[in-house]
């Protein structure tokens, strides 16, 4: 029985196929439904349309869609017209899209008719769902929210999914299994790095899809000392932006943490080299790297002669050197997870060096 004999519900059939909406069409003037009034669209676009000029209880999307499919319209709907009911419509019922459609927000997921029988199901099935209204429990909205704590609920859920990650031109993904975080790529970073660059951003979007096992798993460590490390990481990038003429921390690395290399040419830097090693010596980044074993080795020297340098000291702990020569400037760090290399180009100055401890 209706809630109100006097409402007419509205639905935004959506499908690329004509001959499915007239046959849909033809069937529902056929039977009595006094108390639906429907549209149709053929795209993403037209739906978008209609949804502007008048709001709906139901949209009905079909998934195989050319340009824009069914679950990227839907991904977008949830953005767009967030608390929208959608039903989703699929001639191959498919587990992993089942389930992908109900993550990002689907209320149903069917199977699409092909005979009036199957019509009248799904008629059935809508009108039910209509008729029920909105489920009475739960929460729906919209809430902004960083990275870090969405991958901390995730963790401490015991979760396992993959969050793609955007800002701009940088994407990429974290892969979180069973609650820990064991992979992580950015560009071509992988590992902790990647993670560290990827929770050092300032916005943009993410989305959580389905878990699938990544090529290799690059991180171990604990999700709670990873999520601590990004954290101070990003502290230390965050500090007050050094004079001109100083290159400080990873904030000055291109296409990683903190600043594009635009803005810090802008400083009066241009860098000239790059290079991003891994704590075992892996090599996860250079650029214009003229002698790679020339600079493995000096990151071999500067970290034996820290260590003696350190002995007898209360300086504590190496991480970061630089020096002027002539025109360039090196700066080097080291950290617990990583090591980085990074010449820039000055104007003509005096030479310096620095070293700086924990």
């Amino acid at each position: 029985m209706l809630e109100d004999p006097n409402k007419r519900y509205q639905f935004l059939f959506v499908d690329d196929d004509p001959a499915f909406l007239t046959t849909l069409t033809g069937l529902l003037k056929q039977i009595s439904k006094a108390h639906w009034a429907f549209r149709t669209a053929t795209n993403a676009s037209q739906a978008l349309e209609h949804l502007k000029a008048q709001p709906v209880d139901l949209v009905v999307l079909d998934i195989e869609m050319p340009v824009m499919d069914g679950i990227e319209f839907l991904r977008l709907l949830q953005r767009t017209n967030p608390g929208l009911r959608v039903v989703m419509l699929s001639a191959r019922l498919d587990e992993g899209a089942r389930k992908t459609c109900m993550e990002l927000g689907a209320t149903l997921y069917l199977e699409k008719p092909s005979s009036p029988d199957g019509f009248q199901a799904l008629f059935a099935a809508l009108d039910a769902l209509v008729v029920a209204g909105p489920a009475p429990s739960g929460f729906r909205g919209m809430m902004q929210v960083g990275l870090q704590d969405v991958l901390q609920m995730e963790c401490l859920g015991r979760k396992s999914s993959v969050l793609t990650v955007s800002a701009g031109n940088r994407r990429g993904q974290i892969f979180i299994s069973e609650g820990e975080i064991v992979h992580a790529e950015c560009g071509k970073l992988q590992g902790e790095m990647a993670l560290y660059g990827l929770l050092g951003l300032s916005g943009g979007e993410f989305n959580q899809q389905p878990y699938t096992e990544p090529q290799r798993r690059s991180i171990s460590g604990h999700y709670e000392f990873l999520l601590m490390e990004a954290a101070r990481l990003r502290d230390e990038n965050n500090v007050q932006t050094p004079p001109p003429g100083a290159l400080g921390g990873g904030a000055d690395l291109p296409g990683s943490f903190g600043e594009s290399a635009t803005a810090t040419e802008a400083r009066g830097l241009r860098i000239e080299e790059t290079l991003l090693c891994s704590r075992a010596g892996e090599v996860l980044y250079q650029s214009k790297c003229e002698s790679l074993e020339q600079r493995l080795e000096l990151f071999k020297n500067l970290e034996e002669q820290a260590v003696q340098a350190a002995k007898g000291t209360p300086s504590g702990r190496f991480h970061r050197v630089s020096v002027d020569i002539g025109p360039s400037r090196i700066v080097v760090q080291i950290q617990p997870s990583y090591k980085l290399l990074v010449r820039s180009a000055l104007p003509a100055g005096s030479q310096v060096l620095q070293a700086n401890h924990e």
